[in-house]
């Protein structure tokens, strides 16, 4: 039987995800991907620059979908063996995020479960259901609604992810650019643990395996995936300006400040700019892993790595300086 891989969400991650199980040789490297979003086309066709032959004739054509549809989640992915759900967003009303980290993650769940499909979700370290950041408690919300629809789903928390293209390390470059100094929030003393996005594809593609060995230690577990390297704040800033042979100064903004600056910038479009109160809320808290070992809830990214993929943990000193000085 041939494997297909059906990617839902498909943008900076689910693009890498294509391109590693394309490129894959695995037991099941003569897999199919599709990839499907909204408007699918974009990615499809950046996806397939680039690739071989053999691999091109592998990546089927895109399929728009919407999580928030049941209807064209059946279109969509009605052939699939495996769906990689990425469903989330970063900005939007509190309905948004109801509406399709929290529901629309429940569809797709509701339907791979209808199928046999095998289910990975994608989720994000700090998800919790208590919090008060709409961001946070709709990616636990999901995560509660998708075990509840299908058992076993495989959900993965990733950390900061970085690599080129991504928003994050991305964007503080750009930043560097234009700012006289670069802000940070409290001091910038909240830890991140970034995650190199190449590792989490290769994650994917292990569970995305035809294997009944990988399948009963991941089916209905959470894997928390965090990088080698754990760093505040302000580390990640200096990191930036390392990377891209600048210098700032670096000041400390009181988190009340940034949640004035928020209340103004979320109501403008989005842009390089854009900050809203919420993600000043979010540096509050650490967004590193918390759950490394083997236990009846959680199984270890490093392990996983490690044990099917033959690799270990990419360390941002190892990618920062191939991307960063470009931007």
């Amino acid at each position: 039987m041939t494997l297909k891989v059906a990617i839902c969400g498909a943008g900076f991650l689910g693009s890498n995800i294509a391109k590693t199980i394309l490129s894959s040789t695995s037991a099941h490297s003569q897999c199919r991907v599709q990839l499907s979003n909204r408007n699918p086309e974009r990615v499809h066709e950046s996806v397939s620059t680039g690739l071989i032959p053999d691999q091109a004739k592998r990546l089927d054509p895109p399929r728009p979908v919407d999580v928030t549809r049941p209807e064209t989640i059946r279109s969509a992915f009605s052939d699939a063996n495996v769906i990689v759900s990425l469903v989330g967003v970063m900005h939007g009303t509190v309905e948004d995020f109801e509406r399709i980290q929290w529901k629309g993650a429940e569809n797709v769940a509701k339907f791979a479960q209808s199928t046999g499909a095998k289910l990975i979700h994608i989720s994000a370290i700090g998800a919790d259901s208590k919090s008060a950041i709409p961001y946070a408690r709709t990616k636990a919300l999901g995560e509660d609604a998708v075990l509840a629809a299908c058992p076993t789903a495989t959900i993965i928390r990733p950390s900061i992810l970085f690599g080129p293209g991504d928003g994050f390390f991305g964007r503080f470059a750009q930043l560097s650019k234009v700012l006289p100094f670069m802000p940070v929030f409290g001091g910038g003393q909240s830890l991140f643990q970034p995650v190199y996005v190449g590792d989490i594809a290769a994650a994917v593609e292990v569970i995305a395996r035809d294997n009944e060995d990988i399948r009963t230690l991941v089916d209905g577990k959470i894997i928390e995936a965090g990088g080698p390297d754990v760093l505040t704040y302000r580390q990640i800033i200096e990191l930036v300006l390392r990377y891209t042979h600048r210098w700032r100064p670096i000041i400390s903004v009181p988190y009340a400040v940034g949640t004035v600056q928020g209340f103004v910038l979320e109501n403008l479009p989005i842009n390089l700019f854009t900050l809203t109160r919420a993600q000043v809320e979010q540096l509050k808290d650490d967004n590193i892993v918390k759950n490394a070992t083997p236990s009846a809830q959680y199984y270890p990214f490093k392990e996983l790595l490690e044990k099917f993929a033959s690799s270990r943990l990419t360390s941002v000193h190892e990618i920062l300086p191939q991307y960063l000085p470009a931007l």
